[in-house]
């Protein structure tokens, strides 16, 4: 396996926690200033086998309906889909329950993941979210993914999305 050099948006990253299943994230977004950051959403893949990109467009990720979305505007297409998707979220838009890792961070534990494909998705679907929290190691992305996933959307109020509805054509 590749050691991870570099993220962009758009990149599926798979790997397999301590419960033996595989799980994934996509990155939404990208700070290349110093401190160095990437963005990603929680995707709901969970099984024994590795992903590819192929099965990740059938997944969802976690987020909400927003209205902040006028203050980071997506495309009248792109409003369009995400309601062709979630036409109960009309007249709001959808934002993502983000993950924060840090480069330094990640540097730390790239080797435990892999980059299995990019998806041309669409911009600020990581600002138009209302929550989201900081993965700062190996343990802690683990803990979330088979601990924590299990009651944190419920008690925060978030749901699923399907993925196809943040991809552009």
């Amino acid at each position: 396996m590749e050691k991870i050099k570099s993220i962009v948006q758009g990149d599926l990253l798979a790997f397999k926690t301590v419960d033996g299943n595989y799980k994934a994230i996509m990155c939404t977004a990208t700070n290349k200033k110093s401190p160095q950051n990437f963005t990603f959403i929680a995707l709901t893949y969970n099984d024994p086998k590795c992903p590819d990109e192929i099965e990740i467009r059938k997944e969802s990720f976690w987020g909400c309906g927003t209205s902040k979305a006028y203050y980071f505007k997506y495309s009248l297409e792109e409003q369009e889909k995400m309601w062709a998707f979630h036409p109960e979220i009309k007249p709001f838009l959808i934002g993502s329950y983000n993950l924060i890792i840090w480069r330094k961070d990640f540097l730390k534990f790239r080797d435990n993941v892999l980059k299995i494909g990019n998806l041309n998705i669409v911009n600020n679907i990581d600002k138009n979210g209302n929550y989201g929290i900081n993965v700062n190691s190996w343990k802690s992305l683990n803990n979330f993914f088979t601990v924590q996933i299990k009651t944190i959307f419920n008690d925060i109020g978030q749901k699923t999305f399907k993925l196809e509805s943040i991809i552009k054509n």
